[in-house]
């Protein structure tokens, strides 16, 4: 299989891991300035960067992931209650991840953030994948 193939097969995949890359950074660029800066608790904190992270995620992936085509008001409408209702659902598990490994299990408030990210751009890919911009 030559490079164009490869990049075919996998374009969908390396993108969401750029653009879920970038989310990933908004998403801790804001909670770390809320919590560390600005003295937000974590849990607020990590509400602050959730609410940035998936408005920055909902038209990357939409545009450049999977490139979906619906624009029609009803369209829309339907990607985007499917978009915050699953983020709100990672979100549900980010926080309480967050709640059981800071004071549950007293790890630090950034290596458990880390953690739960990657808990949650896994189900997030599956979210929009197979539900939200399924072709």
């Amino acid at each position: 299989m030559n490079a164009t193939n490869h990049y075919k097969k996998y374009s969908e995949i390396l993108s969401y891991l750029i653009f879920g890359g970038l989310t990933t950074a908004v998403s801790m660029a804001s909670y770390y300035i809320c919590n560390t800066k600005w003295g937000v608790h974590y849990l607020i904190a990590n509400v602050i960067s959730w609410v940035l992270a998936v408005f920055f995620a909902y038209i990357t992936n939409k545009c450049f992931v999977f490139h979906a085509k619906e624009w029609s008001f009803a369209g829309l409408k339907r990607e985007l209650q499917l978009f915050f209702g699953a983020r709100l659902f990672s979100l549900g598990m980010e926080e309480l991840g967050l709640l059981l490994l800071v004071s549950g299990l007293d790890w630090g408030e950034n290596p458990a953030k880390f953690l739960m990210q990657g808990i949650v751009i896994a189900m997030n890919y599956g979210f929009s994948k197979w539900v939200i911009f399924k072709k």
